[in-house]
This record gives structure tokens, sequence and C-alpha cells, in this order.
């Protein structure tokens, strides 16, 4: 079956790991009917369910229209290059989520999986390999020509590929990656995310493991470790905008303290405290603001499952987006109504008013504050010029200085 042919397919079916659970299927019209294939039952949280807001509890199926699929689904969709190579390659209308769901759906950030209805679940190698692949050039080209080279769901607007990377933990193990590839708009991109998700971490952020690796040609590209997979096994993950049952094109829309409250429920319901989960959320928020990351929406916060509790991810996409915005970049959420010139005090009203006690909320910004010291004085290691670097430094002090 080509790409192409997946337009006429009616009926896809819905795994959660490996076991099929549900089907998603279109009528004539082209709206699309998400239902279980068994009878419904009162699960604790999300036990047994596809996602938060589709759960085995619901009575009725869930209907969208349009040939559009249900939000959770859509959140699994790539976005940029990803997204056009996957429209070209099924020749689908861009309203047509479901083909383009059916055609990168068998491998998805999390553990819910869409193929076919028929088609067994293929299984596919991770497009890099740091041991065999060595023009990252080559691997670019190979992504934007053929949905074929690397059929997978990955969101985001920045190149990247499946890889194979180190495991953090053991030596000499391989572990499931994404491969992040520089982009000429955006200069040192790579060094800038790797050196401040390295902050994150210095600064008591749980946060991805990163690398920045070099083709032969000398060009940067970033090496993540996948925290959604441990070897093999798939954990099951959703960002805001899933647990908030709202488009990913609403990501820059939904407010800060939505995000957090809505994840932070979906953690209390999956076993977890709400107000430890509400805190680390808050601290990346903080942390966001901290490094002039204008970049963090609703689908740069999520919480996953790894242990039988749900809780945040390891923060993700972190980066100072200021020196691409003329140093005016505001976050890309509202903190009810602040979006810029964050202070200390206006994180200690946030937190009240989510329901967190301020003695807590002030200790973990000191412990912010007092790990971030010595870092604005290392951020010549990412590459920028010297005026760049030294306006770099003055706004991580001067921000550094502002959650005191």
């Amino acid at each position: 079956m080509t790409p192409a042919d997946l337009r006429g397919v009616r009926e896809a079916d819905v795994y959660v790991g490996d076991q099929c659970v549900a089907r998603l299927a279109r009528s004539a019209g082209g709206n699309v009917r998400f239902d279980y294939l068994d009878e419904r039952h009162d699960g604790a949280g999300r036990a047994g369910s596809v996602s938060w807001t589709l759960p085995r509890s619901r009575r009725d199926p869930i209907f969208a229209t349009g040939a559009k699929v249900p939000a959770f689904f859509a959140g699994l969709l790539p976005e940029g290059v990803r997204l056009e190579v996957a429209v070209a390659a099924t020749a689908a209308p861009g309203t047509d989520q479901m083909t383009v769901l059916m055609a990168v759906g068998a491998d998805t950030i999390g553990d819910v999986r869409v193929a076919p209805t028929g088609i067994d679940l293929p299984s596919a190698s991770p497009m890099f390999d740091p041991s065999r692949d060595r023009d990252f050039g080559v691997v670019g080209t190979r992504l934007e020509e053929s949905l074929a080279a690397d059929p997978v769901a990955l969101p985001g607007v920045q190149p990247k590929v499946t890889a194979t990377t180190s495991s953090p933990t053991t030596p000499g193990i391989s572990a499931p990656g994404i491969l992040k590839l520089s982009n000429p708009r955006f200069p040192l991109l790579v060094e800038n995310e790797h050196f401040f998700m390295t902050m994150a971490a210095g600064c008591g952020l749980p946060a991805a493991t990163t690398a920045v690796a070099h083709d032969v040609h000398g060009r940067s590209a970033l090496l993540v470790t996948r925290f959604d997979r441990d070897g093999p096994l798939r954990i099951a993950q959703e960002d805001a905008c899933q647990v908030a049952g709202i488009d990913p094109q609403s990501k820059y829309r939904i407010k800060t303290e939505t995000a957090l409250t809505v994840l932070a429920e979906a953690c209390e319901r999956g076993g977890a405290s709400r107000h430890t989960a509400l805190l680390d959320l808050l601290r990346v928020v903080a942390f966001s603001w901290l490094i002039g990351n204008g970049d963090l929406h609703g689908k740069n916060l999520s919480i996953y499952n790894p242990d039988g509790v749900w809780q945040p991810t390891p923060a993700y996409d972190l980066v100072c987006t200021q020196s691409y915005a003329g140093w005016r970049d505001p976050m890309a959420l509202n903190l009810y109504g602040r979006a810029n010139r964050l202070r200390r005090a206006d994180f200690l009203a946030a937190a009240q008013r989510l329901g967190l006690a301020e003695p807590a909320t002030a200790r973990m910004l000191d412990d912010l504050v007092d790990a971030a010291q010595p870092w604005p004085d290392r951020c010549h290691t990412i590459g920028f010029d010297e005026r760049t670097t030294e306006r770099l430094t003055r706004m991580l002090n001067s921000r550094i200085d502002s959650l005191a």
C-alpha cells in the first residue's frame, strides 16, 4: 500500500503499546469517529485508555468533523518539514488529518500508535546511526525527499529524525534518540539548546539528555535521548494541548496557568501529588523566563507515566530565543496576563493563585537563583560573537536578579 492509497482507507486501528484497543473510522462525508473495541470500564486514572480526553469510561463515541481527528491524535501529527513531506506523499488535502496520521502513526511520541486496519504495525530502524551516517546534509535531504526514509510522527517545526544515541545511564549501550538538525535561519541553535539544557540540569531541573554531534563537514546537530522510551518499551506521554483537549494549532493561545493546571490535575488523577507536579512545572516556566526562552508553548509542557505514576516529563526544547528576535521576545504564553518583565513577585503571586504554598515556591526560586549564578559567565561556550555573548550575559544576570 502506497501513502497515496491511504486516502481511500476508511478505518485505522489504535494501539496502546502493542495492544489494539480502539478504532478510528471515517464516513463518506469525511467525519472521523473514535470508539473503543471492547466494553467500557471505569478504570482508575487513565488506565486502559488511549488518552486523558478519551477515557474508556465514556459511553459515547467521539466525532471529529471535516477529515480531522480528535485533538489527542492531532497532537501526534508531525509539523514543519515532516508534515510537508507526509502531505506530499499522501497527496492529501491539508485538512485530511486522518490520512496523514495513518501514514506516520505507527511510531509516535508516547505509547499510542495508529495503523490502517488489517495492516500489521511496521517495525522501523532509526534513520540516523552515528556509526554509519557521517553527513547531516545527506540526512536532511533524505528527510525532505521521502516519507519512507523516516515514516514517524515527531512534532516540532525544527527538522529532526529518529536516531540511535548512547544511553545516559549505561555506557556502551545504545538508546532511542532524536537528531535535531541545524537551521541556517537560527545560527548556533544546536549549541544554544545544548547549553541551556545542560544549564537546566545543573539548576536541578529534570531535563532530557543532549549531546552535540558533528559530521564530516564540521556541521553540528543535537542528539537528544528520548524519555518516552525505555529500550523497546513505549512510555505514555501527553502534552498540555492534548490533556486540555485543544487543537495543537492553539499551542500559542493556551495560557500558562491553564497548561499547568490541567497537567497537574492529570498527574493527581494518575497517582501523583498535584502540588508537587505544579511546583515542578512552574520551575520550568521560571527557568524559561530566566534564560529568555520565548518559545515555551503548550506542546513544550508535558506529563508522562514511566513507572505507573503520572508526572511532569523532563524539560525539553529549552533555548534562548532573544538573539533571534531582537532581544524583545516575550514568553510565548501569558502567566496571569504577564508575558514580559516578570519578577519574583509575579511567580509568587501566580503560585498562590495556583494553590501552592508561598514557602515552597520561594525555596524553589531561591534554589534556582543560587544554581544559576555561575552560568552567565559560561555562555561564551555557545559560540556567539563577542557582542551577542556580552548581551546574553547581561540578560542572564538581570533575570537572575529579577527572581532573587
